[in-house]
This record gives structure tokens, sequence and C-alpha cells, in this order.
């Protein structure tokens, strides 16, 4: 029997194949974080196959000694092997929620050096925010019914705060488009930045995604412009300030609600606190006040996996995420959880710095947005942000591998 040669036609229909494949993968991964969790696992299976039939041609050595793909493989183990120690009722449950900082290393397989998937990862998460967008205007601007969406806070796919977190990244890339294409396109993606902004400033509820909004568009914007521009937009920026203070809008009511809110928990009694703290940004003032007593019967090592436990008898509420990714990872882990949690970030930031320029502003924006939002939500606990940071992080480590071998070749010469 004569084995096929690389360049046999048998082996070229199987690359094209595979190929082809790994194309539709990428793009139905980038579809499936606004969209669908299930698209997520349906994409995250078809990966599998695809390093199944690319087998031969991993890069795993390089991508095991990267910091990128150990230290959350760290973080999940210590917060594993927490059940050991402490037998809190949710600990199994939050470690099977954190068993995706494993699929950096597969992700990281899949797309290392492979600008194209990339890209197609790209089209497919900004269509599918698109559909979002488009079906956000048609319910909330121009009344059009779809199914049951609600036209006072018209969310398409997915909750509030992560359709407007996800179209707040949306409107970050296309932003980026718009300066880097020429003509009708230019127009075109500006046109979206202005709808996605409009939706989340005004349409959509979730101030997450007015945190998302400001810290993506100012960071782009403050390493993409010249000096004098960047004076430019600290004017525009003060005169918009000032323009949502004393024009009425939903933005500023929901702003000044979350404010009012945090002020009647923190002033309530003992006796009345379950009521005062009831609100959206009530309860999260009482998150933090539980954490940080927690945070002090164990700050080494933390109360392990689930430690975090929070209850308003008055409304039957429980819940064991504080909303804040970094008092999640000291409540659970301690100092030791959120210093390796912390390595990791600052690793990504190290490796976006190493990239041109136009990446580099693009990849920089979309990690410090993320980074505010964990302030006040545990992005990673959730299933569309956290494979979302994975993917990211994924991306970020065949870059930082990438890099290597390339100064290593420049050595050689």
């Amino acid at each position: 029997m004569t084995i096929p040669s690389t360049s046999s036609p048998v082996a070229f229909t199987t690359n094209r194949r595979s190929e082809m494949l790994s194309g539709i993968t990428a793009l139905l991964l980038g579809i499936s974080l606004p969209a669908s969790n299930s698209l997520i696992n349906i994409s995250l299976v078809l990966i599998l196959i695809c390093l199944i039939i690319n087998r031969n041609a991993l890069q795993f050595k390089p991508l095991l000694t990267n910091p990128l793909i150990y230290l959350p493989a760290a973080m999940f183990a210590l917060l594993a092997l927490s059940l050991l120690f402490h037998h809190n009722s949710y600990g199994p449950d939050m470690v099977g929620k954190d068993k995706k900082f494993l699929y950096v290393l597969p992700l990281a397989l899949f797309f290392i050096n492979q600008p194209r998937l990339i890209k197609l990862f790209g089209i497919g998460f900004l269509a599918a925010n698109a559909v979002a967008l488009a079906g956000t205007l048609a319910v909330g601007v121009l009344h059009i019914p779809i199914g049951n969406v609600d036209p006072t806070n018209p969310t398409i796919f997915k909750l509030q705060i992560t359709q407007n977190f996800f179209m707040a990244l949306a409107a970050l890339l296309w932003l980026a488009l718009a300066f880097k294409s020429q003509g009708w396109k230019r127009w075109g993606y500006g046109l979206l930045v202005a709808a996605a902004s409009y939706s989340i400033l005004f349409l959509v509820l979730g101030r997450t995604g007015y945190v998302a909004l400001v810290v993506g568009l100012g960071i782009w914007l403050f390493f993409s412009l010249g000096s004098r521009q960047r004076w430019l937009l600290v004017v525009l920026g003060a005169i918009a300030f000032a323009a949502l203070l004393l024009i009425p809008n939903k933005a500023t009511d929901r702003i000044v609600q979350g404010v009012d809110e945090i002020k009647v928990c923190m002033a309530a009694s003992a006796d009345d606190v379950n009521d005062a703290c009831r609100s959206s940004m009530g309860q999260r003032s009482a998150f933090a006040i539980e954490a940080v007593r927690l945070i002090k019967e164990s700050p080494i090592l933390g109360h392990g996996a689930g430690g975090f436990y929070y209850e308003n008898p008055e409304i039957n509420y429980k819940i064991n995420n504080p909303h804040n990714q970094y008092l999640l990872e000291t409540i659970q882990s301690g100092i030791v959880g959120l210093i390796i949690f912390l390595a990791w970030i600052v690793c990504c930031y190290r490796v976006i710095w190493q990239q041109t320029p136009v990446l580099r502003n693009v990849l920089l924006a979309v990690l410090t947005s993320y980074m505010a939002c964990n302030f006040f939500n545990s992005f990673l606990l959730d299933s569309s942000e956290g494979h979302l940071f994975m993917i990211f992080v994924a991306i970020l480590a065949g870059y930082s591998v990438t890099e290597t071998q390339h100064v290593s070749d420049k050595q050689l010469i």
C-alpha cells in the first residue's frame, strides 16, 4: 500500500477540509459569545476535533512553559485543592465554573500562528453583535415587536450586562476599523459605533456597559491619537460629560440611582440593612462589606472554593458571588490567589505592549475595559464573559510564543 505524500491529491483534500473546518469553528466561536452558550460548547468540541486532526503539528512545548498558560492552571489547581480542606456547599460548583481556566491551552494551540482564524473569530463576534444591535434598535427605537423582547430594555440574545459589555467591545473594534478604512466603509463603521454607543447608554439597562464603553474607547483613543488630538479628546469628553449631566437621559438617571443606592445601603442601621441594601448597587455594597470581613478572617489562603456567601432573608436572596473578581479571588484563595491572578494579568499587559502600535492599542483597550468591569462583576465566572477572556489570553499566548521564536531566530542569525 502506498502512503500518500503531502503533495498528493488525497493529502491536499484532507488539508483543505481541515482548514475549512477550522475556519467554520473560529467563525462559530465568535458568533457564539454574544449569542448562545450552547454554541460556545459546540465550538469548543469542534476545536478539540480540529486539534486531534492536526495533532502532529501542535506546538505544546513552547506553550506549556508560557506564564499565560500555567498561571491560570495554577489558579484552578489552588481552587480545586481547597476542596480538600474546606467544605463549602457551593465549592464543587465554583470549581466547575472555573474549569474554563484550563481551556487556554487548547485555545492557544488552535489560534497560534493562525491570523486567518483570529480574523474569522473577530468577524463572527462583530456579526453577532451587529444582529443584536439591529434587533435592539428595531424594538427600542422603531418599536417593532420581536418576540418577547422588552421595549424598555431591548436585549436580544443575552441579559443586559452581557449584551452591553459585548456591545461596548464591538463599538471599540468598529472604531478601530473606521480609522483604518476609507470612504464609505469608514462612514459605515462610524455609524455602527454611534448606534452601539446609543444602544448602550440610552436603550439597554446595565451600568457595566457604561464602564466598558468609556474605558475601552478612552484607552484606545488616548494611545492612538497624537498629543494635540488628545487634548481635543479631553475637551470633547468634558463637553459630553457636561451634556450628560445637564440633559435628562437614561444613562445619567441610572448612574445617579446607583450612587443613591450605595448611600442608602451604607447609611442603614444593622436592623434595616437588609431592606436598605436590596437594590442592585446596594447589594454590591453589602457584598463588599461581607467580602472584607471574610478576607480579614483568612487573608493568606482564603476560605476555599465557594467561600463567599451572602443572604438577605427578607427577599429570600442567596448568592455565592460578590460581583467583584478581585474580591472573589482573595476570598477563595487569599492573598496568594490574588497575586497569581494579578501576575497573570501583568503578563497579558506585557505581551500586549510588545505588539505593533495598531494591534497594541486595541488589545490594551480590550483588556483594560475587561479588568475595569471586574470591579463590578465576577466576569470569569460567567460563561460568555469568562470564555471571551480565555480566548483573549489564548491569542496573546500565541503572540508571545511567536515573538519569542522570532527573537531566537534573530539570535541564531
